[in-house]
């Protein structure tokens, strides 16, 4: 304990002798609010909620009677775990907006959701009737403006704590200068 205190106030001194090195500023001007995010992140629990009423119309298991491959059955069951998915880690992600990790398997989640709601879309337009069709691509459009809104926060997000990491980098390098040029602490025999 003492040693710790010594040590604190012998590199405070060292850091009043040193000439001081400006630390540049991270500007957050790109990174949104967290109240800003779970705006956004409602907004997606939402739109990707509303899949679900329209996965439940969808029957390919009919459509398979009717020469249709039976991936669509195993397609139709992985958009709605999908679904689930992305509502619980949006979620998640509201209650930590600036957890990168969590926000990056939120998109990536989308991401997936997205690529497998068009394929069942594609497969609703040519084996089922097309308002159906139709419904599910608009549900697809309406989502693509808020994962553009999500992945542009994400992006501000990554750039944020590179800065970061990149400043704390920069700072620990100048303090082991600062030790590293410290003399050596004499000690004396009893």
């Amino acid at each position: 304990m003492r040693y710790s205190f010594i040590l604190i106030l012998v590199s405070a001194g060292v850091w009043a002798q040193q000439p001081q090195v400006p630390v540049p500023q991270v500007s957050l001007a790109g990174v949104q609010t967290p109240w800003n995010v779970r705006t956004i992140i409602d907004k997606l629990v939402v739109e990707n909620d509303s899949f679900q009423p329209v996965f439940e119309s969808i029957h390919p298991q009919e459509w398979v009677e009717r020469g249709a491959s039976s991936v669509y059955i195993q397609q139709l069951q992985q958009a709605e775990q999908q679904t689930r998915d992305v509502v619980t880690t949006s979620k998640m992600l509201a209650q930590k907006t600036d957890q990168l990790s969590l926000a990056l398997d939120d998109y990536f989640r989308l991401e997936a959701l997205d690529s497998t709601a068009r394929s069942l879309e594609e497969g609703v337009r040519r084996y089922a009737d097309r308002a159906a069709a139709d419904k599910l691509a608009a549900l697809i459009a309406h989502n693509f403006s808020a994962r553009e809104q999500f992945r542009d926060y994400l992006a501000s997000l990554a750039a944020s704590q590179e800065q970061n990491f990149k400043v704390a980098d920069q700072e620990a390098q100048r303090c082991r200068g600062i030790i590293s040029r410290e003399p050596a602490s004499k000690t004396t025999k009893k």
